[in-house]
């Protein structure tokens, strides 16, 4: 098994990373979040979202979960979560992602282990609630390009396929013989659990996605959740009506943008007049307001059509992503959201609009950011690795222009003391002074081959510390972003295997630092 270390280091000590919600001042707080995202405020949240969710709508939750697992292995944590969720003591903190090729780069696995850690954490201290780690499958954005490729081994994998629409209703079609391409990188003994997470279960990629999640994380009894579902969407038609006729989200977003800008705050989602989508026959059309009527693309409807297409069909309907986020909350027991700074973005442009139909709006948390060391890093000074990689650079540098001030020293002290030693020998006689000579000429030769010596050998170190300083910035920044956003976790897997990574990461994840964490393998353990 692999051995991780943990050390925080500030957000403003790193490159590409924003100063997150946690550390607005409270006003801002108080006008665009409902609490802190404390382990305190999440207790109380608890208590009133518990008040808020009726037995009916945890009834139809659970009903929908153990549809959507079908006959998918289960660990009993899972089994546990599951039923619990019928319990009225019971509450979610939910992350969720796009369906990305091989579950994409690392962010997505702190996601997940954020979520689960808090709920570890919220469940040894507290015995009154029921706390509950929910994947959000983001399973009907169409946008199939920004899913799928992976990046491991310094190299891009990517799925071609012609298929259009949600991508989460893709077939698997193509799907086994990419990850063919992957499992080639391992070695015969590296290649049992690769194997297993990347074997094609599914026709449905939707599904897919789910089978490799829950084979990293079923057993710590994360719940994972399709929204693309014929009863969840029932469920949800009330509110979609009230979108597509009376434009609340419009209304109450373009008001809180108002906020923000005054505010010096970043507008991350644009807000449409209806922010609903309409599928049919593998196609994701928005829905676009007229005079007579709507449309989406080719297709025409007067208001009481569209109606009725919503009660018969309301599968065919799915939000966009200023509207999903209050679909999930409508639809979960919810009391925290963790993503990453984007998706906080666009959150609190939402929150009159919750007030506006009566849905809790949730705590919001910024995902856990880390930073994984690469074994040739001097583990003494971490935080120099993350400045500037020229600054790193000019560091050393300034220590060879400290060498050349002291040859400078050097030579004019040489120069004084053989100035002295020629007068010295002036009285001597021939044969003497002809010695002492050949003796100063003699040791001058030896200081500048002492010097060239000096200079070649701190060259040759000087060019082999920047070339390391190259190769750890590359792996902590490769292609110039940081290494969460870009590398996947089988990057990083080898030998320990991945199941053996994954329980490290765990056991050093805290859900409640803001800070970057920076992970340092440590000696192996059996």
């Amino acid at each position: 098994m692999i051995a991780l270390t943990r050390k925080f280091i500030s957000r403003s000590q790193t490159l590409g990373f924003g100063a997150p919600i946690e550390t607005w001042d409270n006003s801002d707080k108080s006008t665009f979040l409902s609490t802190d995202g404390s382990i305190e405020s999440l207790v109380g949240a608890a208590n009133k979202r518990c008040a808020a969710f009726s037995n009916e709508q945890r009834e139809l939750l659970v009903s929908c979960l153990t549809k959507q697992y079908g006959s998918l292995t289960k660990s009993e944590q899972l089994k546990k979560n599951i039923q619990l969720l019928a319990n009225e003591h019971s509450v979610t903190i939910t992350t969720g992602h796009q369906l990305t090729l091989g579950l994409g780069p690392l962010f997505l696995i702190y996601k997940a282990l954020h979520v689960i850690n808090a709920c570890d954490r919220l469940n040894q201290l507290n015995t009154t609630y029921n706390f509950i780690p929910v994947f959000w499958l983001a399973s009907e954005d169409h946008d199939f390009k920004e899913v799928q490729s992976t990046n491991f081994f310094k190299k891009t994998h990517t799925w071609e396929s012609d298929q259009t629409g949600p991508v989460g209703q893709f077939n698997t079609i193509g799907l086994k013989e990419i990850h063919e391409v992957i499992c080639s990188f391992f070695n015969p003994a590296e290649l049992a659990e690769i194997h297993q997470l990347f074997q094609v279960t599914d026709t449905n990629y939707a599904g897919q996605i789910r089978c490799m999640l829950n084979t990293l994380f079923g057993a710590y009894g994360l719940v994972i959740i399709d929204g693309d579902d014929r009863e969840l969407k029932r469920a949800f038609a009330p509110l979609i009506k009230r979108e597509l006729t009376e434009h609340f989200i419009h209304e109450e977003v373009q008001k809180t943008n108002e906020q923000l800008i005054a505010q010096g705050k970043t507008i991350q989602a644009h807000v449409r007049p209806i922010n609903l989508f309409y599928l049919s026959s593998g196609n994701r059309a928005r829905i676009i307001p007229n005079d007579h009527g709507y449309t989406a693309d080719n297709l025409q409807w007067k208001t009481d059509e569209l109606l009725e297409e919503l009660n018969k069909y309301p599968e065919r309907f799915s939000p966009n992503v200023l509207f999903r986020p209050i679909y999930q909350e409508h639809i979960l027991p919810n009391i925290c959201y963790v993503g990453g700074s984007g998706e906080m973005a666009y959150w609190v442009q939402l929150k009159s609009a919750f007030t506006h139909v009566g849905v809790p709006f949730p705590s919001l948390q910024t995902r856990v950011s880390a930073f994984i060391l690469p074994t040739s890093a001097n583990t003494e000074d971490i935080e120099a690795y993350f400045s500037p990689i020229q600054d790193q650079i000019n560091q050393l540098l300034t220590k060879q222009s400290n060498r050349d001030e002291l040859f400078a020293q050097i030579d004019e002290t040489f120069e004084q003391l053989t100035t002295q030693l020629k007068r010295g020998i002036q009285h001597f006689n021939g044969d003497a002074s002809k010695w002492c000579g050949a003796q100063l000429t003699g040791i001058s030769s030896n200081v500048t081959n002492y010097k060239q010596r000096w200079q070649k050998e701190e060259k040759q170190l000087l060019d082999s510390q920047i070339k390391r300083i190259e190769r750890i910035h590359q792996e902590l920044y490769p292609n110039a972003i940081p290494q969460e956003r870009y590398n996947n976790i089988l990057h990083f897997c080898g030998k320990y295997g991945i199941h053996s990574w994954i329980s490290a990461l765990k056991s050093q994840i805290d859900p409640f630092s803001i800070d970057i964490h920076i992970f340092t393998q440590s000696n192996e353990t059996e």
